[in-house]
């Protein structure tokens, strides 16, 4: 379990911090305080256990526990804070079998060009937010069984490419991906952008959300051939590859498009979310990433990850796997 899985399961939205505070006296929380927390939480989340005393109370004490260490956490006023999300009452083991990956091949071959390179005097934007310029749906969630990141991830970036390219902005099929692309193991994670590419381009496009919808089941590797058309939604022409541990070189990448980042925050590849933008904020440079998990994840389903931090890979490796797709019209 890498630290970036840790965090993800607590970080909270700041428009839902009015709903589950986390603001302590400082002090030691009263039972009756985590209980009561503990109650609207679950409710929020639609939290049922099956086993109303044995269940409850073992998902009490992960509870207190996650709470214990969000609390602490947020004393040290660092520069992002922690809160509740639906994943609270798991242990950090559970989380981990929760999402676990298939094992990723430690090199992969590159399909890079000369497209976003670095070239003497080169003028980047300060700030790109593709969000603004209406590249970017709605976030959306995975759900609890199905470890689609990967999915979502790809799905996101040729949703963005295809709006610049032709203005128009259509909600595409994750669930077409899961179900027909097998190379990439469906639900059990672990996929790789480059072969949803790769797909897509071999399956001439991919359907819209609304022809081919997501079921959150947990189930794929079962194509379900009725519901693609024969003309698909949105085609891509190609795609490529960032070459690694080069912020300035994704930046570029970025402005130009939403790209994808896969990356860690240490050494093992678990989770896959989206470029969508990059700024700064008070002399601290941030990526905006879009994750896959609802808007009650991080801020309204976005999160801001430190840029340029002095080390090649970046911020949990942001620049070790990114790719994007190409699309000529």
């Amino acid at each position: 379990m890498t630290i970036l899985s840790l965090l993800l399961i607590f970080v909270l939205s700041p428009s839902s911090a009015k709903d589950l505070t986390l603001v302590s006296d400082g002090g030691h929380r009263s039972n009756e305080d985590v209980g009561f927390l503990f109650k609207t939480w679950m409710s929020k989340h639609g939290k049922i256990y099956t086993d109303a005393l044995e269940e409850k109370e073992q998902r009490f004490q992960n509870f207190k526990e996650n709470l214990r260490f969000i609390d602490q956490h947020n004393a040290k006023n660092l520069s992002y804070r922690l809160g509740l999300t639906r994943f609270a009452d798991l242990t950090v083991q559970e989380y981990g079998d929760l999402f676990s990956q298939r094992p990723l091949a430690r090199q992969r071959a590159l399909r890079t060009s000369s497209r976003y390179e670095q070239f003497p005097g080169d003028d980047l934007p300060e700030c790109v937010d593709w969000r603004k310029e209406g590249a970017v749906t709605e976030i959306r969630d995975q759900g609890k069984i199905c470890s689609s990141d990967w999915a979502y991830s790809t799905v996101a970036s040729v949703e963005g490419i295809n709006q610049i390219v032709t203005g128009k902005l259509v909600r595409l099929s994750e669930q077409e991906l899961i179900d027909c692309n097998t190379e990439n193991h469906g639900c059990d994670g672990g996929g790789y952008m480059d072969a949803a590419f790769q797909f897509l381009i071999n399956n001439k496009g991919l359907d819209s959300l609304d022809d081919y919808p997501y079921n959150s089941l947990g189930l794929s590797g079962q194509c379900n051939r009725k519901m693609t058309k024969v003309y698909q939604a949105v085609t891509i022409d190609d795609y490529e590859d960032v070459l690694p541990n080069n912020e300035i070189l994704l930046q570029k990448a970025v402005a130009h498009q939403p790209g994808i980042f896969y990356g860690p925050c240490g050494t093992s590849l678990d989770h896959a979310v989206v470029i969508v933008g990059y700024g700064h904020d008070g002399g601290n440079d941030y990526w905006i990433v879009k994750n896959s998990w609802g808007t009650e994840w991080g801020e309204a389903g976005y999160a801001r990850m430190a840029r340029n931090i002095g080390d090649a890979p970046g911020l949990c490796g942001i620049t070790k796997l990114a790719s994007y797709p190409v699309k000529l019209a």
